[in-house]
């Protein structure tokens, strides 16, 4: 029982983690709307209909991103600054510390 409740906490988090990456993937400069393709290409289609995972173990936090990125920014800068802002929005919003923050980027897009 104190197992399931524990599972339940830990899906709540990763809920709530989620949308406070999610919130800062949209505020970051150069990172474009996902169209969905990415799970396709990645074959990761059997994933939740996000592009955000996020795995709890203990008090540590792993996010996996799938992302754009809009010509004409640089792409490491924009995954810094994503990983920059991610992780102090987590940290500050909850318990939980930032291991990794993992992002792929699947597409340049032209805009």
């Amino acid at each position: 029982m104190k197992d399931s409740n524990n599972h339940e906490v830990n899906n709540r988090y990763a809920n709530l983690i989620s949308s406070i990456a999610g919130t800062a993937l949209s505020q970051t400069e150069g990172v474009a709307k996902e169209l969905g393709l990415v799970k396709y290409k990645f074959g990761l289609s059997t994933l939740k209909n996000r592009n955000i995972h996020v795995y709890i173990d203990e008090n540590r936090v792993i996010i996996d991103l799938y992302i754009n990125v809009v010509y004409g920014h640089s792409v490491p800068d924009v995954v810094c600054n994503l990983q920059e802002r991610i992780k102090q929005a987590v940290e500050t919003a909850t318990r939980y510390k930032v291991e990794s923050i993992n992002v792929n980027v699947s597409n340049i897009i032209f805009k």
